[in-house]
């Protein structure tokens, strides 16, 4: 993950879906697993078998009891500035949320 910052708006090269290779979008990653298999949006919703149709451009979609970010058992790939992993769900600074919602989702 070499040059990578959230505020010059780069993405790492390892960035990139694991499923269909997908790259310059969000990914997600298996929630409290050191497995950093990433998936986008529509590898993670096939495999977690979840409807993500009312996902919005931040990344966020409609469920019973609000919105979520969350696809089943996946949550927002973020990765570090130092590139030695993703942070944990509760633990992403600001910058990081900023630089993973400015994604696409497709």
């Amino acid at each position: 993950m070499n040059n990578f910052t959230y505020l010059n708006k780069t993405i790492p090269i390892t960035y990139i879906c694991s499923k269909c290779k997908k790259t310059n979008v969000k990914l997600w990653r298996r929630y409290q697993s050191f497995d950093f298999e990433l998936m986008c949006a529509e590898c993670a919703a096939k495999n977690q078998k979840i409807d993500i149709s009312t996902m919005d451009e931040n990344g966020m979609r409609l469920v019973e009891f609000g919105r979520t970010d969350q696809i089943g058992w996946y949550i927002a790939a973020i990765p570090d500035e130092e590139g030695v992993g993703y942070w944990g769900y509760t633990s992403v600074p600001e910058e990081g949320i900023i630089w993973w919602k400015s994604l696409a989702n497709k």
